[in-house]
């Protein structure tokens, strides 16, 4: 009877410290992967956690880069370059664009839409993949939505104008529009 006491002793001491680590470090890890990898998604990716780095003006490196860190496809990011007199944003990316899939042109139109949304000069974007280019203009993208980007900085108007519409519809005429005489 002492043994069975003794083993039921230390399957409790050794089973509580086990339970603590798997509630409160595993599983919550677990989560935060899981999280990240939808935000890798044009599709999942949730436009409110970038809302904090609207600014009036392109000119701040660091805002610029947070916020393209923040974006899908940021694991593929390299190196960007600003050019404050063209108002334009260069991105390269170290993926090719047929390694990614139709997920690389659903993030050039997610992400040069929240871009222009969110910074309030910037004028050109060009997301350069290994294999391919595309350059982006707000002059385009106001185009497309009928005039000012004002109404989708609204998380709901964003989501049912730019996220949705990834999902449901073919973005090759989209993307044409966005890139048309670039």
């Amino acid at each position: 009877m002492e043994k069975r006491r003794l083993v039921m002793i230390i399957i409790v001491i050794l089973a509580i410290p086990l339970f603590i680590w798997l509630q409160f470090f595993e599983v919550p890890n677990k989560v935060k992967i899981g999280e990240a990898k939808l935000q890798q998604d044009p599709e999942t990716h949730e436009f409110e956690k970038v809302k904090s780095y609207e600014n009036d003006y392109m000119g701040n490196n660091s805002n610029m880069g947070n916020l393209f860190s923040e974006l899908p496809l940021n694991k593929y990011q390299e190196t960007f370059e600003i050019d404050s007199e063209a108002l334009s944003l260069t991105m390269h990316y170290n993926a090719r664009v047929d390694e990614i899939g139709k997920k690389a042109e659903q993030a050039v139109l997610y992400n040069t839409t929240a871009v222009f949304v969110l910074i309030g000069n910037m004028q050109k974007i060009e997301m350069k993949f290994e294999d391919k280019s595309y350059t982006v203009t707000r002059k385009n993208v106001e185009d497309w939505y009928g005039g000012k980007l004002d109404k989708l900085k609204k998380v709901d108007e964003f989501k049912k104008d730019v996220q949705q519409p990834l999902i449901h519809e073919d973005s090759g005429v989209w993307l044409a529009a966005y890139t048309k005489g670039n």
